[in-house]
C-alpha cells in the first residue's frame, strides 16, 4: 500500500501542478489574467500598495498558489491511488 500512496502522491501532485499551470496559459488572457494578475490584484488590496505583476512579492505569491494547489492534488492522489490498490487486491484475492 505504500507504493501505491507514494506513486498516487507524484502523480497527483504533478497533474495539480500541471492543470494550474495550463490554466493560467490557455484561459489566462480569456478570462482576464492569470495567476500573478490575480495575486497582484490581492496583494495590493490588502496592503494598499501597487505591485507589479512581475514584482518578486508577487511570483512568490504565484509559487505558494501553485504550490498549494498541487500540494492538495498529492493528497487526493495518494488517497484515490490506495482505494484503487484496495479495489484490486479485493477482485483478485481467493477464497
Amino acid at each position: 500500500m505504500k507504493k501505491a500512496f507514494y506513486i498516487g502522491l507524484i502523480a497527483g501532485g504533478l497533474m495539480g501542478i500541471i492543470v494550474a499551470l495550463s490554466m493560467d496559459l490557455l484561459l489566462g488572457k480569456s478570462l482576464g489574467g492569470g495567476w500573478s494578475e490575480a495575486v497582484a490584484h490581492d496583494l495590493n488590496a490588502l496592503f494598499k500598495t501597487s505591485l507589479p505583476q512581475t514584482h518578486p512579492l508577487v511570483i512568490a505569491g504565484v509559487v505558494i498558489a501553485v504550490g498549494v494547489i498541487g500540494a492538495f492534488g498529492s493528497i487526493l492522489g495518494g488517497i484515490f491511488s490506495v482505494m484503487i490498490a484496495r479495489l484490486f487486491i479485493m477482485l483478485t484475492k481467493e477464497k
